[in-house]
């Protein structure tokens, strides 16, 4: 009993902690959180990434960290807005558009005003669990939210990728969840530990007197169009990164799109999976042979034979700012017309696909060997992969692409002023941009028709000097998902600390035992995160009854036909009436599903005893549980404000 009332004592000495901070101050470090908050805000952020929004809490936290103009600042909640909402109307070769000479915040504004509902409401969104005092009333700073929901996106963005390698239909993948390799154990991203997340940010205090997560000072960002060398400088100079932990950040690309009317980049990194966190974008940046994806099926597209195809990057730009540029690349496949999608087949691509072997497993007619017309044999190249059944091709629609700044980490050419130069194949790049024709530009080798990747050696700068070449470590994660994903963990880590040279504080480690269903995308998400508390097999198995008049003769239960808890007659033998106390002291495990009562999205209780009765009570928010609606069969028990009456009094029937 004494051991009783301690633990009861620390949990309300908890909740008073827990409600008794201040509103946050911008410019002071951002209160502690607890492991109950952790989990509450997760379950908030599992509801809003329901709607893709969770590689966009990863490239804000990015944002976020990056320095201002004038050398101060770092991970500080605030964001320049200059450029931020602006929709661009693009059109190919009209050369109307500002030069990119560097990044900005375009796109995050809607994703910022939601966790900014997030940061000053109990209740947002409203389907999933409630706090007792927003994150801002309990002194949290609006950074440390940032941070933890890039944080909870990568590990919603693994789990993702790991469902999508067993069951693609599963109903909380969002669209664009094809895997390359499904049911093998290389599809699975597997991190050697868990991201750590450190409170103690400060938010910026040079704001909009409005909006208080707008910068009135102007930012430093990278170049997009930049070679591989400014672009390790810029983030060595920003981040004290060195040249693992540029490549390994740069893996955040695998996850989310760019947008032509918010950047000038059009399509995406890695086609087909958006959504998914796992090394993908390092196989097509280093030009694996990688399967052919262009139908929502996820068909699985190669060579005649079956075969992985061969993959390409040409370099290209549509001429679009006034110096013709941005210039970006577009990863291509060398394959068949596809089986799977038949939107864009001519009637040659028929013909080609009518005339495959099955019996030697050709997925299309092969086209000839140098020199012959006859198909030519799986192992002989085909001599003209321009033309023909194999062919290169782009995903219409969703093609594959790179930045400069990033191609630049694995091929060696030059930027300036926004025109590739260094390698054989940009030799036309320069006058070709400057001309007004109203043509694109590809990447061409001098004296060849076709266009072609740019003939450029692999990039061996190194940083710091003698450590391993970038071109190596972009092949190392290509090769090896876990050895990235856990270099990435650790430069995100370090991103989320600039410009907090003494450090920032740990806050609890949520991951034991912890329970956090992904949401289905249609519907209410009716889930919650917790970490489950073991209960003692020997505990003594009660059923628990309320005091109102209207429930005498039932106990609580858990419905497994509307999957809902309520009240009805007593049954003996039902252990879906049967309960037991977790040994934590905080919930109450139902004998038939071994799982926590959950109430608007919460399973920790206190339970204060008065009398023979017991009040429960949500430590987030201090209401108590109140059964007033669940006199109506099928109804459940909600909570409210705490005044102990009957709705509210609960008593325990032990189990024979």
């Amino acid at each position: 009993r004494v051991a009783k009332m301690a633990a009861k004592t620390a949990t309300i000495l908890l909740f008073l902690a827990a409600t008794a901070s201040t509103e946050y101050v911008p410019g002071t470090p951002g209160a502690a959180w607890s492991a109950e908050e952790l989990l509450a805000v997760r379950s908030k952020l599992f509801s809003m990434f329901r709607k893709g929004n969770a590689p966009k809490a990863l490239r804000l936290s990015f944002h976020d960290c990056v320095k201002y103009a004038d050398g101060t600042g770092g991970c500080d909640g605030c964001l320049n807005w200059d450029g931020v909402d602006v929709k661009f109307d693009p059109e190919k070769y009209a050369k109307d558009h500002a030069n990119i000479e560097h990044g900005n915040n375009n796109g995050l504004g809607p994703f910022v005003r939601q966790l900014e509902k997030l940061y000053t409401s109990t209740d947002y969104p409203r389907d999933a669990q409630i706090l007792g005092q927003s994150l801002r009333d309990s002194g949290k700073s609006r950074a440390d939210l940032w941070s933890y929901a890039a944080i909870v996106a990568v590990e919603y963005g693994i789990e993702s990728n790991n469902i999508a390698c067993v069951d693609r239909s599963h109903p909380s993948l969002i669209r664009s969840h094809c895997v390359h390799e499904p049911n093998t154990t290389a599809c699975f991203v597997e991190p050697s530990r868990n991201i750590q997340f450190q409170h103690g940010r400060a938010d910026c205090t040079d704001f909009d007197s409005e909006f208080p997560y707008k910068a009135t000072k102007a930012e430093h960002h990278p170049n997009p169009v930049a070679d591989g060398r400014a672009t390790i400088e810029f983030f060595r100079d920003e981040f004290d990164f060195n040249g693992r932990e540029t490549v390994a950040i740069f893996g955040a690309h695998t996850f989310g799109k760019p947008s032509i009317r918010n950047s000038l980049f059009p399509y995406t990194w890695t086609s087909s999976a958006i959504n998914l966190f796992n090394n993908d974008y390092y196989k097509n940046i280093v030009a694996k042979d990688r399967w052919y994806i262009n139908d929502k099926e996820c068909g699985r597209v190669g060579d005649a034979y079956g075969n992985r195809p061969q993959t390409r990057w040409l370099a290209h730009t549509r001429k679009m700012t006034h110096r013709g540029g941005p210039v970006f690349w577009i990863h291509q496949n060398h394959v068949c017309p596809s089986l799977y999608n038949d939107k864009n087949w001519s009637s040659a691509d028929r013909q080609c696909v009518e005339e495959a072997d099955a019996s030697l497993g050709q997925q299309c007619r092969p086209d000839p060997p140098t020199g012959e017309s006859r198909p030519r044999t799986r192992d002989e190249p085909d001599a003209d992969p321009n033309r023909g059944c194999e062919r290169w091709k782009l995903i219409p629609g969703a093609d594959e692409i790179a930045l400069n700044c990033e191609m630049g980490l694995y091929l060696d050419f030059q930027v300036t002023d926004g025109i590739p130069h260094g390698c054989s194949g940009f030799e036309h790049f320069s006058a070709s941009m400057a001309s007004d024709d109203k043509k694109a530009v590809w990447s061409q080798i001098p004296g060849q028709k076709d266009k072609a990747q740019p003939d450029c050696k692999k990039q061996m700068l190194a940083e710091p000097a003698g450590s391993t070449p970038l071109s190596q470590i972009m092949e190392e994660y290509a090769d090896d998902q876990t050895q990235w994903v856990d270099d990435f963990m650790a430069a995100f880590e370090k991103m989320m600390r600039n410009g907090y040279p003494d450090g920032l504080t740990n806050s609890p480690d949520i991951h034991t035992n912890l329970v956090c269903p992904m949401p289905s995308i249609i519907g209410s998400y009716t889930e919650n995160c917790y970490q489950q508390e073991s209960v003692d097999s020997d505990g003594a198995v009660f059923k628990i009854g309320n005091r109102n008049k209207n429930l005498a003769g039932k106990v609580y239960q858990w419905n497994p036909s509307t999957k809902l808890f309520d009240f009805a007659e007593e049954q003996p033998g039902a252990t879906n009436q049967l309960w037991r106390l977790s040994s934590g002291g905080h919930q109450l495990i139902n004998e038939m599903t071994g799982l926590p009562l959950s109430v608007e999205s919460n399973v920790n209780f206190r339970f204060e005893e008065d009398g023979d009765d017991y009040l429960v009570i949500n430590p987030m928010t201090g209401k108590a549980l109140d059964c007033f609606a669940a006199r109506k069969p099928g109804k459940e028990c909600k909570t409210w404000k705490k005044h102990g009456l009957t709705n509210q009094r609960f008593f325990v029937i032990m189990a024979a």
